[in-house]
């Protein structure tokens, strides 16, 4: 009966271990997914700004401006504030580019979660599972809040710099398409005019068009953190176990389907 009672309580004890230690992991690992999916939309927005073909752009200004005949004085003037405008928007959306970047890389880089149980850390950590598992069941949401605080602490910054900015970029963005309309528009509506070459006014329209790109980029980063913030708020009441889960089915990709997912999660839920 002893040996019995010794196998039952061997048995006992596992399946507990095993429930507290793949509870934990979960958490774990949930609270890596949740600082994963913060920071990885804004750095992949940060990422996909490619202003090259607009270092093109400048130089085709450049070799207009020393072409156009003398007498174009009009179209000159408001080429080269057009150029200037457009040089200083793109330079701020690569600088909140890379502070973005830059950020979202260093904290992408150290996992958020405790390192998980193992037996040559010693028994300690085990107690200290059971004690937070049966006395203090709201840990892992404290430690979620904690890391919450600290995201938005972190991002606070580049959200700063935006908001610093913000005005001028949209006036530069403003303006270099502004410009390029009136030069599009000025030997159509003045009469006596010098005519403004072809090839201007096809820079013209490739100003406005790099401008609205600019604009679409640096809008995307303020988007992004928007919605990592929000998002952040909104998820913390998910349990750690559906995080994993549903980061798993993602994972998955279009192998999974959505009444898969459904279905897994229903199953979840019930267990």
């Amino acid at each position: 009966m002893t040996f019995t009672f010794l196998v039952f309580s061997h048995a006992a004890a596992s399946e507990i271990y095993s429930d507290l230690t793949t509870a934990h992991a979960d958490e774990v690992r949930a609270l890596d997914i949740k600082g994963e999916r913060f920071w990885q939309p804004l750095k992949k927005a940060a990422d996909s700004i490619n202003l090259k073909e607009h270092v093109a752009i400048y130089a085709r200004v450049e070799a207009a401006l020393t072409e156009l005949p003398a007498e174009n004085t009009y179209v000159r003037e408001k080429l080269t504030e057009a150029l200037t405008r457009l040089r200083r928007a793109d330079e701020s959306v690569l600088r909140q580019a890379a502070l973005t970047a830059g950020v979202a890389s260093q904290k992408m880089q150290a996992p958020l979660g405790e390192t998980p149980f193992s037996f040559l850390s010693g028994g300690q950590n085990f107690i200290g599972m059971m004690l937070r598992r049966f006395v203090n069941e709201g840990d892992y949401a404290e430690r979620l809040s904690e890391h919450i605080k600290s995201r938005q602490a972190d991002i606070l910054p580049t959200l700063q710099n935006a908001a610093n900015s913000l005005g001028n970029f949209l006036e530069d963005c403003r303006l270099s398409s502004k410009l390029s309309f009136d030069i599009l528009k000025y030997d159509i509506y003045n009469k006596g005019v010098p005519k403004t070459p072809a090839h201007v006014e096809e820079i013209a329209y490739a100003i406005t068009d790099a401008a609205a790109q600019t604009r679409r980029h640096f809008t995307k980063m303020i988007v992004e953190s928007a919605n990592s913030l929000a998002n952040d708020v909104v998820s913390r009441s998910e349990q750690p176990s559906v995080t994993v889960v549903k980061s798993s089915l993602e994972a998955a990709g279009p192998v999974i389907h959505a009444s898969d997912e459904k279905n897994a999660m229903e199953h979840l839920v019930s267990v």
